[in-house]
């Protein structure tokens, strides 16, 4: 395989271990944790830390385009079909070649998203 061919494998591999890594980080916290102590318990897998390589802004990630598609496990046109339809939340540049999603406004795209078998047709 070419180097462009290794890169998402690559990109995927790196976020599986991120995942496993806040995982294996909340069981390690529960095996300690007694029931009867005062210790409190593992924070939800969503409150861990996010990753060193993530950006930061007051506390919310700002999400490339294959952490979105993961996510919300869309293929990159259908994203930008329904940002151009309004019902997707659009990106931030932040230059010219770069736009990141925010963690919270995908989030909150997923909430509001219908429940089954209440989508229209």
């Amino acid at each position: 395989m070419t180097q462009t061919a290794d890169d998402p494998l690559i990109a995927f591999v790196r976020a599986l271990a991120r995942r496993q890594a806040r995982i294996d980080i909340a069981l390690e916290a529960q095996r300690h944790s007694d029931p009867g102590s005062s210790q409190p318990e593992a924070p939800p897998l969503d409150e861990l830390p996010a990753s060193s390589c993530s950006f930061q802004v007051r506390g919310d990630r700002l999400l490339k385009l294959r952490e979105v598609m993961s996510i919300t496990s869309l293929g990159s046109s259908t994203i930008y079909r329904r940002m151009k339809a309004g019902k997707f939340p659009k990106p931030k540049r932040l230059s010219e070649a770069c736009v990141r999603w925010r963690e919270s406004e995908i989030e909150k795209w997923m909430r509001e998203l219908p429940t089954t078998g209440s989508v229209n047709k």
